[in-house]
């Protein structure tokens, strides 16, 4: 499992993110990633940073990655993504020792 960050106010941001989820793909076929997108707090205020939004929803789309928009400031969705990566461990922890 990985957390790919990006930065919603910086494109070039999911760029270098784009990059290494596909280094990981190449090392790592199966590897189940979660596309985190951090500073949500500040797409409120400025609506023209949404492009980086779509595209990241696209990505994560496209790789079969779940996506989250978080907010260390405000603490938005930060415990959802966690719990999520916590649930699917737990769960893939338990396929793996039952041999399935």
């Amino acid at each position: 499992m990985s957390i790919a960050i990006i930065d919603l106010t910086d494109s070039s941001s999911f760029q270098r993110a784009r990059f290494w989820v596909k280094e990981l793909q190449n090392c790592e076929e199966h590897c189940k990633i979660y596309l985190c997108g951090t500073k949500n707090d500040l797409l409120e205020a400025d609506r023209n940073l949404r492009q980086v939004v779509h595209d990241a929803q696209d990505f994560a789309e496209e790789i079969g990655a779940q996506h989250y928009e978080t907010s260390s400031k405000t603490g938005s969705n930060v415990d959802g993504l966690f719990q999520k990566v916590a649930e699917d461990y737990s769960s893939s922890a338990l396929q793996f020792m039952s041999g399935e």
